[in-house]
């Protein structure tokens, strides 16, 4: 363990470190000139006593001791025996007559002995200081290299955190959006899976131009798109055997211009404008469509980009699927299980019938098409409350023999009165909103706005031509 006399690290220079065991020359001008003053002093006043014999404490310390205590060692030695001989040279002058030995006595010596012992031992001190006082100044050093190096490294860490932060608040941003997209393709219409499956390939991989196709007929339909800057030409329809659309179709896999850089058909798959083509496939790994991306920013043009072109590609061909199954499922079913009504294809296949019914024979035929208004305003937990409640009305108050029906349209119902005149229509529409009216739904966000529902009717009349004809009149007369 270091104590507080051992530098921390960082070595030090000998040029920058003054030398401690040498007499400074700035030390010996001063015993110099302390001596010498002190002597002119002795001769000048003290002329009778010279070398201040008798004088206590000697007059000499004031040169000794301040040059040990400011330059150290050596130096407080040098004074020390620089004063002595001063000393003893000074009873030679005043005592000529005295034998050598006698000046040299042990008596006249303890004085000169003195001042070089005080000079060496003062001097010592002072040289431990300066050593101390040096080993601090080298931890100090020491300290705030160690500091500069710890605040360069704080510096680029916080860096390093900002860029890290940025770049999780980059991530979470871009998982939210591709999750808030996704919702899309949870969904159960086909129709709302293209344009959530756009959304995602524009902000996940920053697209800038995009669209996908789906199957009909052997060939391929532009179903959704999105252009940045509405520059791209994108064609209505597409065939299934040509440029990198029909090679991903071909292949059954993800294709890229970049892959195809050797293939003799590169070219006019450039001139195409697509630049990553993903088959959508179901289960049985049959083709229902393309995801094509067109425009791409060169740096995110990339095998990791591709990568996630194919997943999403996955995602689309799957959610395709399951919302086809899910209607073809639908379609067989006649009635839905929640409301009653019956479903719009069972509603176009009793129209025609019945249709044609009053056409041959001449029957009265009547249709009701009632609008719930401002239908998407509601909150969808309320929704299905109301059309639960309007289909029970329907359910009790139509006869066994009408029919009422939900369009695809959540907000539209169709009543289908076989056998009723016009008149009668229009004595059964009024009964049907005066008892939906008496629920007093206020469903919208204004409370003080009750619950609005328009009709339209028509009648069968010779001049028809098509089932749909009798919709077409109804849904005029609601506007």
């Amino acid at each position: 363990m270091k104590d507080a006399t051992t530098p921390i690290e960082a070595p030090t220079d000998p040029k920058n470190v003054p030398t401690v065991r040498r007499i400074r020359t700035s030390g010996v001008t001063g015993i110099i000139l302390g001596l010498s003053i002190l002597a002119a002093v002795n001769f000048l006043w003290f002329s009778n006593k010279l070398g201040f014999m008798g004088i206590h404490p000697h007059p000499y310390w004031l040169v000794v001791l301040p040059m040990a205590a400011r330059y150290g060692f050596q130096t407080g030695a040098f004074s020390g025996v620089l004063a002595g001989l001063t000393l003893l040279g000074m009873q030679k002058l005043g005592q000529p007559d005295l034998p050598l030995d006698r000046l040299l006595d042990i008596g006249n010596l303890t004085l000169p002995v003195l001042f070089i012992s005080g000079g060496i031992l003062l001097g010592e001190i002072r040289e431990a200081q300066k050593r101390r006082h040096e080993v601090l100044e080298d931890n100090h050093k020491a300290l705030i290299t160690r500091y500069q190096e710890l605040n360069h490294r704080y510096d680029a860490l916080n860096r390093a955190k900002q860029e890290l932060d940025t770049h999780i608040i980059s991530q979470e941003q871009t998982l939210t959006t591709v999750y808030e997209a996704a919702k899309g393709l949870k969904s159960l219409q086909e129709k709302d899976i293209y344009p959530a499956v756009v959304e995602i390939v524009v902000d996940f991989l920053s697209a800038d131009a995009c669209s996908i196709y789906i199957l009909d007929d052997n060939r391929l339909v532009l179903m959704a798109g999105r252009d940045a800057d509405a520059s791209f030409q994108r064609k209505k329809a597409l065939p299934v055997d040509e440029g990198l659309v029909g090679t991903a179709v071909a292949s059954r896999q993800t294709v890229s211009l970049n892959t195809l850089t050797n293939s003799d058909q590169f070219a006019d798959m450039a001139a195409a404008g697509i630049i990553i083509c993903v088959p959508l496939l179901n289960e049985k790994q049959q083709v229902l469509g393309v995801l094509n991306i067109e425009k791409l920013p060169f740096i995110k043009f990339n095998p990791e980009s591709v990568r996630l072109a194919s997943i999403i590609g996955e995602w689309c061909g799957s959610a395709i699927e399951n919302a086809r199954t899910y209607q073809d499922t639908r379609d067989k079913n006649i009635s839905d299980d929640v409301t009653g009504a019956y479903t719009y294809p069972y509603f176009r296949k009793r129209l025609r019938e019945e249709f044609m019914r009053s056409r041959r024979y001449g029957q009265n035929l009547s249709l009701i098409v009632l609008d719930i208004d401002d239908f998407k305003e509601i909150e969808e937990g309320h929704q299905q409350d109301i059309l639960t409640v309007i289909s029970l009305v329907f359910q009790n108050k139509l006869r066994a023999v009408d029919m009422f029906f939900h369009d695809q349209d959540a907000s539209r119902y169709y009543i289908l009165l076989p056998g009723t005149a016009l008149d009668g229509a229009r004595v059964v529409d009024r009964k049907m909103i005066e008892e939906i009216e008496a629920f007093k739904f206020r469903p919208y966000r204004d409370e003080s706005r009750s619950l609005t529902i328009r009709s339209g009717i028509s009648e069968f009349n010779g001049d028809m031509e098509q089932p749909n004809d009798l919709v077409q009149q109804a849904a005029r007369e609601i506007g």
